[in-house]
């Protein structure tokens, strides 16, 4: 069985001068994904979190805000490898 090609998506959630790299990995399907990516992202952080409730809402073009009881963090695609490398 052939496997399914993968697509990544590198984020970074901040909060202050708290940084967390989340890192998204889909199967790979034409058109555009990062919609999904970042919803995917949403949950990774509420899961890093140990929160299950947010308010999340659109920062911008490409950034999501998510309201927790442990802050607010902007989830924003990752700039610089830096902020691309380290394990979630």
């Amino acid at each position: 069985k052939k496997r399914a090609a993968m697509i990544t998506f590198r984020f970074t959630a901040t909060c202050g001068d708290e940084r967390l790299p989340l890192e998204v990995r889909l199967d790979y399907r034409p058109g555009k994904q990062s919609q999904r990516a970042r919803r995917v992202a949403v949950g990774e952080l509420l899961a890093i979190l140990g929160v299950d409730d947010a308010v999340v809402a659109r920062a911008g073009d490409d950034q999501i805000r998510v309201e927790t009881t442990k802050g607010v963090w902007v989830i924003g695609e990752a700039r610089g490898v830096a902020e691309a490398r380290g394990k979630v």
